[in-house]
């Protein structure tokens, strides 16, 4: 019988395989979790790994989000969210949950150069800016509080051709400041960058009377380190990122340089209630080949940095591993990652439930779209005899036959047959109609006592009767089976006379 395309069935098997493919990735340990640069499960040298190590020997403990920051509104012990490189766009209910995290006293990290921080940053903007003027400025050359409107990742290249390790575009990190309420520097002398970009300051210029982005600062003329981490003054900002990946690189024409540049900027909102936020323009700084390199300061630093963040406390860090995309040369291999297939649908109910006006509502929503798509058993539908008399050639019997072999009724197609074989020992035997399978059998060894093996034929009608009062499962292929052993006796009763 020709297989037919069942759109219900195909879509049904594709969600199956989409939920079942993690389990057993993760059971059978071949899935490729390495695939994704900066996850705490990638030991090759763009994941960071070694960062979630030496911080559980500190006694942290990682909690992985693979799906939204939505479930942040569902965590009640708040900790430190840790968004390191993302590269995934961040929703708007992703980001008003994040707001949401750090109003309640969450702190949290975002490490990021030329992914997608920046969709969430305008509105932390928007949160933090009436308590900007809480923080004392003072030790950044600043009188009174920060005059700033803003921050983001500039997502321009920086160049560091004073200080760096093998090229510019890897500076090495040597001016640190620290005070009171700020992350600690002890133990730290330098920290090696790789391809990072800059923190840019949305500030207002009164000659201009209006606000504008720039990288730095200066203070009655000289530049000053407006963050707690940063290049030297031989440093520049290279636009065209590219061309600098390729070893291409100079300042400029209209391109800032020659002033320090910031890679780290705190927002210490904790003493108002709200949580930490440190934003950093370099997620490399905790990747395992950067954190490896003995004689750089990155593993302490950052262990330095997750201490001031944990205001509450809590030991507890939030991972963001949801946002995070494999490397260009790995991309095949995602799809061995279980984390693509399980953030794919948490997504998927995230979206749904994180409403209390929407969530009743999303059991309803999933019966809907299941009972649309789940495969139904096809029922023949009328039999006409319009469509029959189309064709000439054909008697209702056959189409009879056909409509139901079609629609996979073999219970009924056996049932018509079991029918005319009763009518035709009738006819001929004169027997009745409500003979059953004994009676059958009695009679057909009374008149051909030869022609049949009656122990499987009496095993064969009861099975007849059983299927066709559906006390029975009936398979295609117990149908064709029985469908012979009635033709069997039809042709012997018709071409045989007598004893």
């Amino acid at each position: 019988m020709a297989l037919k395309f069942d759109r219900n069935a195909f879509m049904l098997t594709i969600l199956f395989i989409i939920f079942c493919l993690p389990i057993v990735l993760s059971v059978a340990r071949i899935g490729l979790e390495e695939t994704r640069q900066f996850s705490v499960y990638n030991t090759n040298w763009d994941g960071t790994s070694i960062l979630k190590e030496n911080l559980e020997s500190e006694g942290y403990e990682f909690q992985p989000i693979v799906s939204t920051l939505n479930v942040l509104t569902r965590i009640d012990d708040l900790g430190v969210l840790a968004l390191v490189g993302p590269t995934i766009y961040y929703d708007p209910t992703e980001t008003a949950a994040l707001a949401y995290f750090v109003m309640r006293g969450g702190s949290v990290l975002i490490a990021d150069d030329f992914g997608s921080a920046n969709d969430i940053l305008g509105l932390i903007n928007a949160i933090i800016a009436p308590y900007l003027d809480s923080i004392n400025m003072s030790e950044f050359g600043f009188g009174g509080g920060l005059p700033i409107l803003g921050l983001k990742v500039n997502k321009s290249l920086l160049l560091d051709y004073e200080s760096y390790h093998q090229s510019p575009v890897m500076p090495v990190i040597k001016n640190f400041l620290s005070a009171p309420g700020l992350p600690s520097i002890v133990g730290v002398t330098q920290v090696v960058t790789s391809y990072p970009s800059a923190i840019g300051f949305l500030a207002y210029d009164e000659a201009l009377d209006s606000a504008r982005w720039i990288p730095t600062f200066t203070v009655l003329g000289n530049p000053i380190l407006t963050g707690i981490a940063g290049s030297t003054s031989n440093s520049s900002l290279e636009q065209d990122v590219k061309k600098a990946r390729r070893g291409e690189f100079s300042q400029d024409e209209g391109e800032w340089g020659g002033v320090p540049f910031s890679i780290m900027a705190p927002l210490p909102l904790g003493a108002a209630g709200l949580g930490n936020i440190l934003i950093c323009s370099d997620p490399s700084i905790f990747t395992n080949e950067l954190m490896r390199l003995p004689e750089y300061d990155n593993a302490q630093y950052a262990s330095n940095l997750f201490d001031w963040l944990d205001i509450n406390g809590s030991r507890t860090i939030f991972y963001d591993e949801g946002h995070l995309s494999p490397s260009k040369a790995r991309a095949p291999l995602s799809i061995l990652d279980p984390f693509s297939y399980v953030s794919m649908y948490l997504r998927y109910i995230n979206s749904f439930t994180m409403f209390p006006l929407l969530a009743p509502f999303f059991p309803i929503i999933a019966l809907i779209f299941l009972k649309r798509n789940y495969p139904k058993g096809r029922s023949a539908s009328p039999l006409l005899m319009t469509k029959i008399k189309q064709k000439r050639s054909r008697s209702f019997f056959a189409a009879k036959m056909s409509w139901y072999v079609n629609y996979e009724q073999y219970d009924k197609a056996l049932n018509v047959l079991y029918k005319r074989l009763k009518r035709r020992l009738d006819k001929k035997f004169n027997c009745g109609l409500t003979i059953n399978f004994n009676q059958i059998v009695e009679l057909l060894k009374e008149q051909y006592p030869d022609k049949f093996n009656y122990d499987l034929l009496s095993k064969n009608l009861n099975n007849v009767e059983l299927f066709t009062e559906k006390k029975k499962k009936l398979t295609e292929e117990n149908f064709l089976a029985l469908v012979l052993e009635m033709k069997n006796i039809e042709d012997i009763i018709t071409k045989q006379g007598l004893r």
